[in-house]
Order: structure tokens, then C-alpha cells, then sequence
């Protein structure tokens, strides 16, 4: 018997094992992808509370420092922005911020309900 018979059946295995296995590999970049999406929107929350931080530094008022945030900040889910400390010039200054990331289904079951913080102290000019 030579191999040529035995051909096909490499190539039914070949496609067997490719059809078990791309449903994991799609499910695993999925979660690559979904984990990007929230280190994306970490930076992005980082960046706009630097901003807010920035213009509570000049105007130390929860009105420009939630515009700088909003101004920023825009695409994020914000849920709370804190100021706490003095607001005299020369005092310390703390900005916190909260924020709901993207919604991702495969990662979202994993961490629940993840809220993402940022806090910078600044000094009042």
C-alpha cells in the first residue's frame, strides 16, 4: 500500500485539531484584546486627572478642575472627582479621581465590577 491513501486522513486530523483549538485561540485574544482596552483607560484616566491636577494647581475650584477633567477626560465613564487639602496659594493639594472603564464582557466577568482610581498631590500656586 503506498502512503497516498493515508494523505487524507492527515488532512482530516489537521483540520480536526484546527477546528478544537481556534475557538481557544479566539477566546484568548479576545481577553488580550479586552485587557488592552482597560491599561488603555487607565492611561487615559491618568492623563486626565494629570490635567485637572494641573488646572487645580492655577484655579484650585472644583468647577475648573472638573472642566480640565471633562475637557481631558472625554470617553471616560468619570463617577467622582475629589478635592481635599488646602486651597491656599503654597498648600498641598489632593486631585482623586474615579472612573467605570469599557465595558468588556470576557475580562468584565473576571474582575466584576472594576472602578479605576487616580490620585495626584499638587501644590497650589
Amino acid at each position: 500500500m503506498s502512503h497516498t491513501g493515508r494523505q487524507p486522513d492527515v488532512r482530516a486530523q489537521a483540520t480536526v485539531e484546527f477546528a478544537l483549538v481556534l475557538p481557544l485561540v479566539v477566546v484568548l485574544l479576545a481577553a488580550v484584546v479586552q485587557v488592552a482596552v482597560l491599561a488603555r483607560d487607565q492611561v487615559h484616566l491618568t492623563r486626565a486627572t494629570s490635567a485637572a491636577a494641573r488646572a487645580a494647581m492655577v484655579e484650585p475650584t472644583e468647577a475648573a478642575t472638573r472642566e480640565a477633567l471633562h475637557d481631558v477626560g472625554s470617553g471616560l465613564e468619570i463617577e467622582g472627582l475629589r478635592l481635599s487639602g488646602g486651597r491656599q496659594r503654597g498648600s498641598l493639594l489632593t486631585v482623586a479621581v474615579v472612573a467605570r472603564p469599557t465595558r468588556v464582557p470576557l475580562v468584565g466577568l473576571a474582575v466584576g465590577s472594576l472602578r479605576l482610581r487616580e490620585t495626584l498631590v499638587v501644590r497650589v500656586e
